[in-house]
């Protein structure tokens, strides 16, 4: 399915919206380099460098010198916000497991996690055992745990969805 399938009317309506705010006055339906220099200006934000700008305007790795036209700009923004909710997803299931949470973080004891991923069964049913290992439990929060003085292991989970999930 097409990230741009996932996006409500509101949504695509909202992206419209700022799609013509940063074509800007130039109103070539495109977004181009100079629309968001202009763009960033008139937010009185610091201009990022030639590099970035680029880099905004590269899709799929190719960079977009004519600039990027809506459906370009909608499937990008999309894939951006499927990522968001992805996210969310994750945080959400893994605030059930939650012992403390302060400015967001989120701290799980790492036994009780551990048991609640590797007693599911993944897959079809018949299929197997399709259970994630401990080890591999183990390796996927590696870096991540902290053992307490009383013995017990936190897994600062607010991190490692930092570092794993964009």
């Amino acid at each position: 399915m097409s990230a741009l399938n996932t996006l409500s009317n509101g949504q695509k309506a909202q992206l419209r919206n700022a799609f013509t705010l940063i074509d800007g006055e130039s109103r070539d339906s495109s977004i181009t380099k100079a629309d968001l220099i202009s763009l960033y200006k008139t937010l009185e934000l610091k201009v990022p460098d030639d590099d970035s700008l680029k880099e905004m305007l590269t899709i799929d790795g190719e960079y977009k010198e004519t600039g990027v036209n809506f459906t370009q700009f909608s499937n990008i923004m999309a894939k951006e916000l499927q990522k968001y909710d992805d996210r969310m997803t994750i945080y959400n299931a893994l605030k059930v497991f939650l012992i403390d949470s302060h400015n967001h973080e989120l701290v799980i004891d790492v036994e009780v996690l551990k048991e609640a991923c590797c007693s599911v069964q993944l897959g079809e049913l018949g299929s197997g055992d399709n259970r994630l290992s401990r080890q591999a439990f183990d390796q996927l929060v590696e870096g991540f745990v902290k053992e307490q003085i009383d013995g017990t292991k936190l897994f600062t989970a607010s991190k490692w969805l930092d570092a794993y999930i964009d």
